[in-house]
Order: C-alpha cells, then sequence, then structure tokens
C-alpha cells in the first residue's frame, strides 16, 4: 500500500534518482518545484516503510507566481527544429485559470505493474480544484502510460510532431507526442 504526500526539499536527492526513468527528464524543473514550491506542486508515493517510490510533478497556479512556465517547460522537454517558441496554448497556465499541467509522473520500475501508477494519479487529482483542466504530453511510442492515462479517464487532444528528443550514442532522433486532457 502506497501514502502520499507533499514533497519536501529534503526528497529532492530521492527524486532525482527517480527521474532518470522518465523518458524526458526536467532536473531543473524538480528542483524548481520541490526547493521553492511557487509555481507547482510535487505529491511522492511511499511504501508503509516511507521509502519514495513514486512522485506527480504538475504546475499550475503561475499566475500567482509571476514565472514564466512556458519557458520553463520548453528548457527540457519542448524541441523545436528552427529554435523558436513552442505553442504552449494546450497547457497555458495564464490562459485558464482552473488549468493544471502534469510535467512529470514516475513510478521506480520495481514497484511498477502495481496499479500504483493509477494510485498516485488520483491521489494528484484529489489535489486540484473540481473543475480543472489537467493536460499533459506522453511519448507516442510510451505505450504503458499512454495505456495508463486512457485507463484515467485523459482523452487525447492532439498529436505533436518531434515533440521530445531522443539521444543515444548511436543516434539522435526527434519522438512524437500525443497531448491528453482531462476534466477533474
Amino acid at each position: 500500500m502506497s501514502t502520499y504526500r507533499p514533497a519536501c526539499s529534503e526528497d529532492y536527492s530521492q527524486l532525482i534518482i527517480l527521474q532518470q526513468y522518465l523518458f524526458s527528464p526536467s532536473p531543473q524543473l524538480l528542483q524548481l518545484v520541490v526547493k521553492t514550491q511557487t509555481i507547482g506542486s510535487c505529491l511522492v508515493s511511499t511504501t508503509q516503510t516511507a521509502d519514495i517510490i513514486g512522485y506527480a510533478l504538475w504546475l499550475g497556479g503561475a499566475e500567482q507566481s509571476g514565472l514564466n512556465t512556458s519557458a520553463l517547460m520548453r528548457e527540457s522537454t519542448f524541441n523545436t527544429n528552427d529554435g523558436s517558441d513552442v505553442d504552449t496554448d494546450y497547457m497555458s497556465m495564464t490562459n485558464r485559470k482552473a488549468t493544471a499541467y502534469l510535467a512529470e509522473l514516475v513510478i521506480h520500475p520495481a514497484y511498477r505493474r502495481q496499479r500504483r501508477g493509477i494510485q498516485l494519479l488520483n491521489a494528484l487529482m484529489t489535489q486540484l480544484t473540481p473543475g480543472t483542466r489537467l493536460t499533459l504530453n506522453v511519448a507516442v511510442n510510451n505505450t504503458p502510460a499512454r495505456k495508463l492515462y486512457e485507463s484515467a479517464g485523459f482523452n487525447p487532444v492532439r498529436r505533436r510532431e518531434e515533440f521530445y528528443r531522443s539521444e543515444t550514442t548511436d543516434e539522435i532522433s526527434d519522438v512524437d507526442a500525443v497531448i491528453y486532457a482531462k476534466l477533474v
């Protein structure tokens, strides 16, 4: 059984280790949210012995912080071939007061396939104001994550070509993303 609590700055070293399991992590965003708790929130999933086994990081209420969330998200997860700004209308924190963007959700591989991802997602959604539109991006080839979000009632909104950049020792390739949304 998992329990959930808000992340605190002391959790950062454990969260950064978990972050390595993400397709397109943003260490700077994680650090900013966990250590300053200004532009977003982070909920950690723990075992009964208080070991951190996952987390969900989302952005919301950026209009209150005065920070440019679009630039922060673009810094690590968004790719444009010509270096131009990415169109973030589908996840803008300022266009809709009741909008949140799920930037990262990860469960340690040893704890996957135990319904912990859906439980963490549900715990996150209880933190949001009813009527909030929650959006997220998933690599088109990340079938397990896509199934998780679809089982939680998220609907694909659109496809974003060459959204993620995948770098291996042999090659660099661009991967499309599917943008999902759900009214909580």
